[in-house]
């Protein structure tokens, strides 16, 4: 949608051009009556009249918010109040900065400029690194400590994003790396009233990494209520031995700077270990410590990627439910080499799992461990007392299905979305249907089941007769159902 056909929208007239639009003048007047539609107003009559350069402000930020900046820009020059709409906080008050790929005509980028002028209006800043070739290292570099410098000066952000700085930070020469990284911390500790700060694959080392926490909680420690630490941590670096103070220092810094934290969304990296087992008394820490308003922690974990990890233990996880009450946890399981040994690893009684994502999917089908593993791990770490939500993508194929499904459902007082995708043959899924058509899950609400792989007609038609025939009997019962067939026969 171009930006005259946003306008048109609002504005409820038929299309004006663009050259009719450029040739507009404030002394053009419209008439926006449907009866009449384009034809100039007469210098008298009551008929209503309006011209476009008096778009309303509110409409106006709202057709510039659908806009590309290259976009907004051609717009500002229509006229002189939508000038004036480009200038307004609402049109600035999120920005986002890719690092250039490619050379400009200018030596200064076309973001800085923008930044320059613009810079104070700022409250949402991502800055995005595409892949950069080795010859636009040096320029990159420059505009990044350029853009960082005017953020650090006049921009007091709401929130901060940094997405896939590792591989182009590990490009520079040392010297460069170090300037980089200290005016990153720079920006970060001007910053007064952060509420969430983001970091995406930016593979910092492990010190380097305590340092931005502590520039990030240094003056927004108070405003602070949601992280996201995602590749935030190369973890090759963290046992070198300048860590070993940082690491042990990190527990009690976010014990007491993170008082109003909400949200923790992090990798199970070598950091999260570090945030809460370095401590020599950790148990002591986290009851004397602020955390009490942390309420959900979400948590990535991608198998045994490296050997080093401690892990948290239940006694830590028990403490931390008792310091932050309203704890919940949505875990992100994708198994490596040994599901069984991770799941045993990374899943631990007394964590307040509401949202479990297990992905066994072709990828691993070579690893070898019963789905009723999986069940029974989750029943003797009483998983099941809390989970509201539970996606399963298991592409290996289930003999008894009912017989291992059915039972863990039963045990899921809270369990409201069940979304399944699983390898054929499965059988007993009718089974499945039968039972709750029987008797209907409490609080069950939303059942997704896909089964993928279905090579020849008669599986295919089986399927979908079991789908034609319960599924809308299931629905009228409350039950949100549907069942997907893939096949590959055809």
């Amino acid at each position: 949608m171009t930006t005259f056909d946003i306008a048109e929208n609002f504005m409820d007239a038929d299309v004006i051009h663009c050259t009719e639009m450029q040739n507009m003048n404030e002394g053009d007047e419209w008439n926006f009556d449907d009866t009449v539609p384009n034809e100039p107003i007469a210098a008298e009559g009551s008929q209503k009249q309006a011209k476009w350069s008096q778009l309303p402000t509110v409409p106006l930020e709202l057709v510039y918010s659908f806009l590309s900046r290259s976009d907004q820009s051609h717009m500002a020059q229509v006229c002189r109040k939508w000038s004036d709409g480009y200038n307004s906080p609402s049109v600035w008050k999120t920005f986002k900065f890719h690092l250039p790929e490619t050379e400009f005509s200018t030596e200064i980028y076309p973001e800085i400029k923008s930044a320059r002028k613009y810079g104070a209006m700022f409250r949402h800043v991502e800055i995005v690194c595409s892949r950069i070739s080795p010859t636009m290292s040096d320029i990159a570099w420059r505009q990044l400590k350029v853009f960082l410098h005017i953020l650090t000066n006049k921009s007091q952000l709401m929130s901060v994003k940094f997405r896939n700085l590792g591989s182009y930070l590990h490009q520079l020469d040392t010297m460069n790396y170090d300037d980089i990284f200290r005016n990153i911390a720079n920006f970060l500790e001007s910053q007064q009233f952060l509420k969430k700060v983001e970091f995406h694959d930016c593979n910092f080392r492990f010190q380097e990494s305590v340092e931005l926490f502590k520039a990030m909680s240094e003056k927004s420690r108070e405003s602070l209520t949601h992280l996201v630490f995602r590749g935030f941590v190369d973890d090759e670096s963290v046992n070198l031995e300048q860590n070993r103070v940082a690491a042990e220092s990190l527990p009690k810094l976010i014990s007491e700077r993170l008082s109003n934290l909400k949200i923790l969304e992090t990798d199970h990296s070598s950091f999260f270990d570090n945030m809460f087992s370095r401590h020599p008394n950790t148990t002591d820490m986290l009851r004397n410590s602020q955390l009490h308003s942390l309420s959900k922690v979400i948590l990535h974990c991608e198998g045994f990627k490296q050997q080093r990890y401690r892990g948290l233990t239940p006694t830590i996880w028990r403490c931390l439910r008792q310091v932050c009450p309203e704890l919940v946890v949505e875990l992100y399981f994708l198994p490596g080499s040994q599901p069984r040994r991770e799941i045993e690893f990374f899943v631990l009684p007394d964590m307040p799992i509401t949202l479990l994502d297990f992905r066994l999917d072709r990828l691993h089908a070579s690893s070898t461990m019963d789905i009723n593993i999986l069940f029974n791990h989750l029943l003797a770490c009483r998983i099941n007392n809390h989970l509201v939500a539970f996606y399963l993508v298991w592409m290996r194929s289930i003999p008894d299905l009912a017989s291992a499904l059915l039972p863990f459902l039963r045990a899921c007082p809270k369990l409201k979305c069940l979304q399944m995708f699983t390898h054929h043959p499965v059988n007993d899924i009718e089974d499945i249907l039968r039972s709750w058509l029987e008797t209907r899950p409490e609080s069950l609400e939303e059942v997704l089941i896909s089964i993928s792989n279905v090579r020849n007609e008669d599986d295919y038609m089986s399927l979908t007769t079991l789908a034609d025939e319960y599924v809308p009997l299931l629905q009228v019962l409350g039950l949100n159902i549907f069942l997907i067939i893939d096949s590959n026969w055809r």
